[in-house]
């Protein structure tokens, strides 16, 4: 570290957060800022210093092959004791270059920044800008980065066109978010996007409560809100900015989420398809996660849903309706995978049937929103852990080819079987442990094998491979 009285040093940690990443079908990462700033004084040690009232961070960050994924993106401050935080930005994984590092009062009058390679002040950091990072969605990525304050140095000095940035009003408008309850609508976090002719301009994971929205935007442009969360029914709304700021005069946007079924389809072939049987009558509205939305009517109680994807990638996708009649789900045989299953919307589900084949795919399930459930079939299925101790009407157990499940969770599965069978006196019931690569599921344990001869002999389960 150079000993010059005017350094001031800003570490930033990079934390990494699993994420949704709309424009490039899948769920990024959040890379987030924190700050403790110290003044270098000349060999006598460091002393804290604040930045200013209303100061936010400003970042340019492209990938390594060149493009651009921000140019001086604002992002905000919060002063936590010494040390500053900002909010997430939104990163997917991959490698990245640092462009610009700016911070700023609340007037937009930048107060510190970080030289550029070649510049005059470049010697007085010890990693000058560009600086590469790289961001992956289960990991934790450092970035140190050191500033200079401004003071009355020229931003060529620094080796930027110019300091002038220009301040965004914000915030444009407040969004509550909540999630049906029984009683009351409950705040809840959600990943909230903007989209302006299909492109990206906003995504922020949003903390319960109201939350300002604000972003670059023109006022006269038309957009299109997308808010999305785990276990519940995707939200579209396009609009004038300008209008619904009126509209709003001050208050929240505020928007009900109601349950669903979502998951994430993993396309990679030509159609994505899933299918449901359920009551006769009964409709359904998919958010395909593409911008593409879908009412469908099952007549007969049987329908498949088909759908062809813009481009290989993971699609968030949302299934709302008569979801308290939908008994029968299978996800998804022959033409893709599916991942972060949730099944908390189908309460009277009997029959699951989920696998493709593929390495990829869901590498576990909760199945503790679905006490009805009777029939379960992992068909060369990548998932590892299940759990059905909460569902003890199951007479039919199918987990052939799913060669990754160990053999602790297969005999506790087993165990939780043979409790709720002799329980209940479920008989005429089977279980199929036929192996993909290997002869037998686990294998089961010799203490399971005689829990499965149990079911054989005295309830008249099938068991195959056969037990004896």
């Amino acid at each position: 570290m150079k000993q010059i009285s005017w350094l001031v040093s800003l570490w930033v940690l990079a934390l990494v957060f699993p994420g949704c990443r709309e424009d490039e079908s899948a769920k990024p990462g959040n890379i987030r800022f924190a700050f403790n700033p110290a003044v270098v004084t000349d060999g006598q040690g460091r002393k804290t210093t604040s930045l200013p009232d209303g100061a936010s961070l400003y970042v340019s960050i492209r990938r390594v092959s060149g493009d651009e994924v921000y140019s001086l993106e604002p992002v905000r401050l919060l002063k936590l004791g010494d040390e500053y935080i900002s909010e997430p930005l939104a990163l997917p994984g991959g490698n990245y270059e640092l462009t610009d590092f700016l911070v700023a009062d609340g007037d937009g009058n930048v107060v510190y920044a970080t030289p550029k390679e070649g510049s005059e002040l470049a010697l007085w950091v010890d990693d000058p800008l560009p600086q590469d990072f790289a961001v992956s969605d289960d990991d934790i990525a450092q970035v140190d980065v050191q500033v200079l304050p401004i003071d009355a140095q020229l931003p060529e000095q620094f080796g930027y066109v110019t300091f002038k940035i220009d301040v965004v009003p914000f915030p444009y408008f407040q969004l509550a978010v909540f999630r049906a309850d029984s009683t009351a609508p409950v705040f809840t976090p959600a990943y909230a996007y903007l989209l302006l002719e299909g492109d990206t301009v906003y995504h922020r994971h949003l903390p319960a409560g109201n939350q300002p929205i604000s972003f670059p935007g023109n006022p006269e442009a038309t957009y299109t809100l997308v808010i999305q969360e785990n276990a519940l029914a995707t939200y579209r709304r396009t609009f004038v900015l300008q209008d619904l700021v009126a509209e709003l005069n001050g208050a929240p946007l505020q928007v009900v989420l109601q349950p669903a079924l979502t998951f994430t389809a993993l396309y990679r072939f030509d159609f994505f398809q899933f299918w449901t049987e359920s009551m006769p009558g009964s409709s359904f509205t998919i958010d395909w996660g593409d911008g593409t939305v879908g009412e469908y009517a099952a007549d007969d109680g049987y329908i498949e849903f088909h759908h062809i994807y813009p481009g290989s990638g993971d699609y968030h996708v949302s299934v709302s309706g008569d979801l308290d009649v939908l008994w029968r789900l299978g996800l998804v045989f022959g033409f893709g995978a599916s991942d972060h299953i949730f099944l908390n919307a189908l309460p009277n589900l009997r029959s699951l049937g989920t696998g493709s084949g593929y390495d990829f795919g869901a590498d576990s399930l909760d199945l503790s929103h679905n006490p009805k459930l009777e029939a379960l079939s992992l068909f060369y299925s990548n998932v590892r852990y299940f759990d059905i101790s909460n569902n003890p009407r199951i007479i039919g157990l199918e987990l052939i080819g799913s060669d990754d499940i160990s053999t602790a969770v297969l005999d506790q599965v087993i165990a939780d079987l043979h409790q709720h069978a002799f329980e209940l006196s479920l008989e005429q019931g089977y279980v199929n442990l036929e192996g993909g690569e290997s002869s037998i599921i686990g294998p089961p344990s010799p203490e399971t094998i005689e829990l499965l001869r149990d079911l054989k002999n005295n309830l008249g389960w099938n068991v195959v491979p056969d037990p004896y």
